[in-house]
């Protein structure tokens, strides 16, 4: 044999196996049947990132934008695969960043609409690589390393909203506190009660879940109280309509929504809003949170339709926002806001903005539905739902998915993507199975009938 054709086929041979190399490389980091490795170490990262960027500084944030975009780097089709959800969901953070074209403060804009739309990307990118599961571990895993944190160098503080003194461990709100203490107990719960996790792993969990009761117990926290009640109620409800046969499921759910509608407007009816306040020490005003949506509402009339820019109205030097600052003992003069999701919407990118973060809430609600009437019974829909709820209900309060570098608006853009696919891989499944062929098939009563071979 001519000693070229030797040389050419160990350089195929090699090139093939330099390539297979290549892919099983890529695979640890973005298969998520075997990232594990890389996908867990990257959520635990990011909780404690997200919980104390502040106290550890830039460094932490490149540490962030690393996990996430070196998986899109090496592997692009991660995203581009399946494009048309992902790009939806763009469109939030484009517009914020859009909005700088008319911001009077355009570079607080810029910088604070890039910081977003990389956090979001990131929770995009994990959606794909990352398995339920490996969150659940990972969300852990971090969890407790924030609560531990906490424990360790945190203190009680004074809240001039809430008008008590509360532990807020090492963040600047005890609302804070109780919401990443709510997030350890939702992952750590259902790494062993959904997940099933191995014996070794339900340890960890178990004292990540008690020091997150613990802690969001300490915070006194009524809006970490009130989401947590509405995340577990969500997850309970989702579990029993797994249950469920598929033609039994659209009946419970019109069922539930429409008792829950009737219930809620009874209790309202009778004074129960007054009374859940009470029990919470809170008042009608809901200790100054009705003057600031007020006040919003007065700054956002100066441009209703595209608003004052993203992050435009917390700058110094504004006037309205030096006054509230001041009002509220906001000594530093950041980290504030209007404590709802929408109203901090409409007054930074206007009606625009406001309908399609308003779009952002709708999906978190119509989402969960339309994956529970289906036919799967994945006990991620679970954990989905779970965290679905529990944004939606914080948003009456809190600003948690149009901030940058929070959790938040990473585990937002997670949720929806994953409930995007959800949903379409079962609409793909479904197709598939109706475009079966068709055989008659014998039964020994009945004589002949058609059917779907299963």
């Amino acid at each position: 044999m001519d000693p070229r054709h030797l040389d050419l086929a160990a350089f195929e041979d090699s090139r093939v196996w330099t390539v297979d190399q290549m892919n099983m490389r890529q695979a640890t980091i973005v298969d998520p049947n075997q990232n594990t490795a890389y996908t867990v170490p990257a959520i635990a990262l990011s909780m404690v990132v997200f919980a104390y960027s502040v106290n550890f500084g830039p460094l932490s944030i490149l540490a962030l934008y690393a996990c996430w975009l070196l998986p899109f780097v090496i592997a692009p089709r991660v995203l581009i695969g399946r494009f048309g959800p992902v790009l939806l969901l763009l469109t939030v953070p484009f517009f914020f960043a859009l909005s700088l074209l008319w911001s009077d403060v355009p570079a607080t804009t810029l910088r604070s609409a890039i910081q977003y739309g990389i956090t979001f990307f990131a929770g995009l990118v994990a959606a794909r690589i990352t398995s339920m599961a490996n969150l659940a571990l990972g969300g852990t895993i971090g969890g407790l390393l924030v609560l531990l944190y906490s424990a360790v160098n945190g203190g009680y503080s004074y809240d001039y909203i809430d008008g008590d003194f509360a532990f807020n461990g090492a963040f600047s709100s005890k609302n804070q506190l109780g919401y990443f203490a709510t997030l350890s107990i939702l992952f750590s719960l259902s790494l062993v009660w959904i997940f099933q996790s191995q014996r070794a792993l339900q340890p960890l969990a178990f004292l990540t879940a008690g020091a997150g009761l613990i802690m969001l117990w300490m915070s006194d926290s009524a809006t970490s109280l009130l989401s947590a009640f509405a995340a577990f109620a969500a997850i309970m409800f989702m579990g029993v309509v797994l249950m469920l046969a598929p033609w039994l499921r659209r009946a419970a759910v019109f069922l539930v929504l429409m008792g829950s509608v009737a219930m809620g407007f009874a209790s309202y009816r009778l004074g129960a809003f007054d009374a859940v306040l009470a029990a919470f020490g809170k008042d009608s005003s809901l200790t100054g949170r009705t003057y600031l949506w007020s006040e919003a509402l007065e700054f956002g009339e100066q441009q209703p339709v595209l608003g004052l820019g993203y992050n435009a109205f917390w700058s110094h030097g504004r006037p309205a926002a030096e006054l509230l600052w001041e009002e509220f003992y906001i000594t530093a003069r950041t980290g504030f806001h209007f404590h709802n999701l929408l109203i901090e919407t409409y007054v930074g990118t206007g009606l625009i903005g406001l309908a399609l973060v308003g779009g952002l809430c709708l999906l978190l609600f119509v989402m969960p539905l339309s994956a529970a009437l289906g036919r799967g019974r994945a006990g991620s829909l679970i954990l989905l739902s779970g965290l679905a709820i529990l944004f939606l209900v914080r948003s009456a309060a809190e600003v948690d998915f149009i901030t940058p570098h929070t959790a938040g608006t990473f585990l937002v853009a997670f949720v929806l993507l994953r409930l995007f696919d959800h949903n379409h891989n079962h609409s793909v499944r479904h197709v598939t199975d109706m475009s079966r062929p068709m055989r008659r098939l014998r039964h020994p009563s009945l004589g002949t009938l058609s059917g779907v071979v299963q």
